[in-house]
């Protein structure tokens, strides 16, 4: 058996060192790569969901305003629906709250507009919008229709009101009546309308129902 010197020892334990080394530099390096393709992989699939998220949050986004149209529509139709509900049944009410009798002529128009007759503001011409007039002999009734009618609502209603004859010169000397209507209206909205001298209809089965209580004397404005 050859002997085993000293020299041989160490030179054995440096090539074991030295190959330990570029065994782990290797590693090493494998290790960076595989981090490096894990990074691009995760960078690719961020982008990849990022661009998915993009592509549902537009068509999202698409859809609500679709939706949203589509509902505005809606909504427009119903209250035209409700308008041309009210509108037939408008003389009979307005000769019922003001006494008059049946010979007497009448007529109604329904959603209204009308150019202010004076001085435009900065070139503009003011207008209001009436959704329906009745005018039976010397009184006129104004109606307010809404799907649903809210407090704040009857405020704006009244203060149209009020510039009805500055539009309708036509309208000075006659009496001027105003209504709420709709399909259904809540009592504390009846009670505040009351309270500001308007009538108040629902439509029911097929007619408009007063929605005062017995003996109420509407407001000439």
């Amino acid at each position: 058996m050859a002997e085993v010197t000293t020299d041989a020892l160490q030179q054995a334990l440096l090539l074991l060192i030295q190959d330990s080394k570029e065994s782990r530099k290797r590693l090493d390096e494998t290790l960076v790569r595989l981090a490096e393709q894990s990074e691009r992989k995760l960078d690719e699939q961020w982008k990849k969901t990022q661009q998915e998220l993009e592509k549902l949050t537009k068509e999202t986004d698409r859809q609500i305003k679709q939706t949203n149209k589509q509902m505005g529509e809606l909504s427009a139709k119903m209250g035209t629906l409700v308008e041309d509900l009210v509108s037939p049944d408008m003389l009979r009410l307005l000769r019922e709250v003001a006494h008059l009798p049946e010979e007497v002529d009448g007529l109604v128009n329904v959603r209204v507009k009308q150019f202010y007759p004076g001085p435009r503001t900065n070139g503009q011409p003011h207008m209001i919008e009436l959704d329906a007039v009745a005018e039976c002999g010397e009184v006129v009734l104004i109606n307010e229709t809404k799907n649903t009618f809210r407090p704040e609502y009857v405020t704006s209603f009244l203060e149209r009101l009020g510039q009805v004859r500055d539009y309708f010169p036509e309208f000075r000397d006659k009496q001027i009546l105003g209504s709420i209507s709709s399909l259904r209206i809540d009592p504390s909205v009846v009670t505040q309308a009351s309270r500001q001298g308007l009538l108040v209809f629902t439509v029911g089965e097929g007619l408009l129902k007063i929605q005062n209580e017995a003996g109420f004397e509407p407001k000439r404005f």
